[in-house]
C-alpha cells in the first residue's frame, strides 16, 4: 500500500500548531521517537520518554512549549500533544481500509494446495502460502499473508495487513489485528487515534479459542517464534511476545508490554503497560503485575480470600515486602 506524504507546514495547519524548523520537508509516516527516521514525525507527551526524545532522528516531533529547548530537530509546538498525535493518525490513515473489500475467495477455489471451507471471505491483495487450510465462516482482510500450512478454525478473523507465518493454528473466533483501546482526552470527548501498525505471528504459533491481538498503533505487535496462547487471551497493541513463551487462560496484556522469551504465564493475569518482563519468568496464576521483572525466576502475586479487613490488613504488608524487594532488585 502507498504511504501519504505531507509537508511539515501542511502537517502543522492541520493541527493549528506552531512550526519551527523546515516547512518543505516531507514526511511520509508517524512512528516513535525510538523508531523515528528523517521522514518520520513524532511525538512528546510522557517525561519519561525524556531520553528518547534528545536521541531520536525524527524528522519533526510534535511537543508542548514545556519541552521545546529539548528537541535538536524540526518541531511543531501543540497545546496538547496526545490529541494532536490522535487528530494526526487520521491525517495518514488510508480511507480504503473503511472500504467495504470485495471477496477474492474464488480465486483460490481451484487451488490444490489450499482447502477453503464454506462462506468464507477473503480480500484483495491476500497471500496464502501452500498447504493453507481455512474453515468455515472465516475472514482474511485486505494485503494479509498467511505462511504455508496454517491453519484456521472456524470463524477466524484475520483483520488487514496482518501477517501470519508458517503451520500456525488458530483456534474458533479468535480476532487477529482490531483496534486497540487508543484515545487521547480532548476537552470532553475522545479523539480516536487510528492504528497504522499491524500484527504479525511467527512460525509455529497457536492461538487458542476467542482471544484478541491488537494491531499496533505504530509499527508492529509481535508474536514471536513458537508462542502457545490459551483460550481467551488479550494482547493489545504494540505488544511482543517472546520465543517459546506460553500464556494461561483469560490473562490480558496491555498496551506495549515486552515479555521475554521462553516465559510461561499463568492463566488470570493481568499485566500493565509498558512494561518489560526478562526472559525465562514464571509468573503464577491471578498475579497482577504492575512493574517490569529484571531477573530469571518464579513470581506470584494472587491474593488468598480473606474477609476485607483482613484482605487490607494482608495485602498492605504484601506491598511493602514487594517495595522493599522491587529496592533491592
Amino acid at each position: 500500500m502507498s504511504k501519504k506524504t505531507f509537508k511539515l507546514s501542511e502537517i502543522s495547519n492541520f493541527l493549528d500548531g506552531k512550526l519551527v524548523g523546515s516547512s518543505s520537508l516531507k514526511i511520509s509516516e508517524i512512528s516513535s521517537l525510538k523508531d523515528a527516521t528523517k521522514e518520520s514525525v513524532s511525538f512528546f507527551y510522557n517525561k519519561k520518554f525524556l531520553k528518547d526524545l534528545k536521541n531520536t532522528s525524527a524528522g519533526a516531533i510534535l511537543v508542548s512549549k514545556d519541552f521545546k529547548d529539548y528537541c535538536n530537530t524540526n518541531y511543531i509546538v501543540v497545546s496538547n500533544v496526545h490529541a494532536a498525535y490522535a487528530k494526526l493518525t487520521q491525517l495518514f490513515f488510508d480511507d480504503k481500509r473503511k472500504n467495504l473489500s470485495h471477496d477474492q475467495s474464488h480465486k483460490f477455489s481451484e487451488n490444490k494446495d489450499i482447502q477453503i471451507g464454506k462462506n468464507v471471505f477473503i480480500g484483495e491483495n491476500v497471500k496464502l502460502g501452500k498447504g493453507v487450510r481455512i474453515n468455515s465462516g472465516c475472514f482474511i482482510g485486505d494485503y494479509s499473508i498467511i505462511g504455508n500450512n496454517t491453519y484456521l478454525h472456524p470463524n477466524v478473523c484475520i483483520y488487514p495487513l496482518t501477517v501470519i507465518g508458517r503451520n500456525n493454528i488458530i483456534h474458533a473466533n479468535s480476532v487477529i489485528g482490531s483496534d486497540g483501546l487508543g484515545f487521547a482526552k480532548k476537552n470532553d470527548s475522545w479523539e480516536k487515534i487510528e492504528h497504522l501498525g499491524h500484527v504479525e505471528l511467527k512460525d509455529d504459533v497457536e492461538i487458542g479459542a476467542a482471544c484478541t491481538i491488537d494491531r499496533a498503533s505504530l509499527g508492529v505487535t509481535l508474536i514471536d517464534k513458537g508462542v502457545k496462547l490459551d483460550n481467551q487471551v488479550h494482547i493489545a497493541h504494540n505488544c511482543s511476545i517472546g520465543k517459546n513463551t506460553m500464556i494461561g487462560a483469560k490473562t490480558a496484556i496491555a498496551g506495549s508490554t515486552i515479555i521475554g522469551d521462553d516465559c510461561l504465564i499463568g492463566g488470570g493475569c493481568g499485566i500493565v503497560d509498558n512494561i518489560k518482563v526478562e526472559n525465562n519468568v514464571r509468573i503464577n496464576p491471578m498475579t497482577y503485575l504492575t512493574k517490569s521483572i529484571k531477573k530469571s525466576g518464579i513470581y506470584s502475586g494472587g491474593s488468598i480470600v480473606l474477609e476485607h479487613a483482613k484482605w487490607l490488613k494482608h495485602i498492605t504488608i504484601q506491598k511493602k515486602q514487594f517495595d522493599d524487594w522491587y529496592r533491592e532488585n
